[in-house]
């Protein structure tokens, strides 16, 4: 076998009902295209639709101009989607095909099938003459490096986000993930939360339920303070109060072990631990492990490697979505900036490229607005 040269992007989230998903401006397309035109191969790393806030014909029509790019850029070479948890919908054709087949065998690290079934069978045709593979929950990418999403680490996670709490929620009523895991029990508690969330975008509910949430974590994070000085005040000790208090209640009656901080460095943490947990319970033979999920790439310079505990070191490759809670103005771009793509070689650690780093804040909020 030749010299494979592969690009790993994740974190699309292509549809995005918040409009934070860059790749729907086409000057913002052209440098990851023309960065991934030089790959032999093209891994997307999860949540490349975002499938849990609008119904799917929405989706489809805001992705298709990407796919059909895209299409052209990797004419007669491979795109392999790995889905993660916005775009589990991908997944499930393969998932009920290894049920049928196989009695309910454990689905292991890498299963890969054909594009079946809606939005895959979609996906496919835009992409024209390059072709699409599913692999799901990851993909050996070398004999010693493994790439998944990552959605699996919200069983772990410490960071109290609605879908780390509705994994607890699950397992709390029917039991947790065990200590030396399969990737069946990690589907045993995150299937059927993935099912409920798709169903409610496709009854249009989805947009109405996470809009709260949403307004919530921006006056958390204070991209949207309040104007006056009075409220402002009220809102931080309202803050300083009630989150400790909330946190305390459900992990009460969750038996969970969420963290009140929410602070950047807790947040980074709370991410590197739950990988690293992860690849620990599902036994991850590889000495570089990559995921996507948190949006948050690393490690960057500076920071020293992320160790697995079997001695592998762990990868994160980014977003490619805006979202201004973690872009205050006047910063410099910090981990979470959007546009990096991971690259492959045969030999060697990844390698991450950031494209979008020369682009001001106020262009990219700009294409989430229009």
């Amino acid at each position: 076998m030749g010299r494979v040269r592969t690009a790993i992007v994740s974190d699309l989230h292509l549809g995005s009902s918040f409009s934070e998903d860059l790749l729907r401006d086409p000057s913002l397309r052209r440098p990851l295209l023309e960065e991934v035109a030089a790959a032999d191969r093209l891994v997307l790393l999860g949540d490349v639709l975002e499938l849990r806030e609008l119904p799917l014909p929405r989706v489809l029509d805001a992705a298709r101009p990407f796919f059909e790019e895209l299409g052209e850029a990797m004419s007669g070479r491979e795109v392999l989607i790995v889905p993660g948890n916005h775009d589990h919908r991908l997944a499930e054709p393969l998932l009920e095909r290894v049920a049928i087949e196989q009695g309910g065998k454990n689905l292991g690290l890498e299963h890969r099938g054909p594009p079946t079934g809606e939005p895959a069978s979609a996906i496919a045709a835009w992409l024209g003459d390059a072709e699409l593979t599913i692999s799901y929950p990851g993909v050996w990418l070398r004999d010693d490096v493994y790439a998944t999403h990552g959605h699996y680490m919200d069983c772990h996670m410490s960071l109290p986000r609605i879908e780390c709490v509705a994994a607890a929620t699950v397992m709390r009523a029917f039991g947790p993930v065990p200590d030396r895991a399969t990737t069946g029990d990690y589907e045993r508690v995150l299937r059927p939360v993935y099912g409920f969330s798709y169903g409610l975008a496709q009854s249009g509910l989805a947009r109405r339920a996470t809009r709260p949430s949403e307004g919530a974590w921006r006056r958390i994070s204070g991209t949207d303070r309040p104007r006056n000085p009075v409220h402002r005040a009220a809102l931080r000790a309202a803050i300083a109060g009630g989150i400790p208090a909330t946190v305390w209640t459900l992990n009460r009656m969750l038996r969970a072990d969420f963290d009140a901080d929410l602070s950047g460095a807790a947040i980074t943490r709370s991410g590197i631990d739950a990988a690293t947990e992860l690849a620990r319970r599902l036994e991850v033979d590889a000495a570089h492990v990559i995921t996507g999920h948190t949006h948050r790439a690393g490690p960057e310079a500076g920071e020293g490697e992320w160790s697995l505990p079997g001695g592998g070191r762990l990868h994160n490759t980014g977003s490619w979505i805006f979202a201004s809670a973690f872009h205050h103005p006047g910063t410099p771009p910090g981990p979470y900036w959007p546009g990096t793509v991971t690259w492959l070689e045969d030999e060697g650690a990844p390698r991450r490229v950031r494209l979008l780093n020369e682009r001001p804040r106020e262009e990219l909020r700009r294409a989430t607005r229009r």
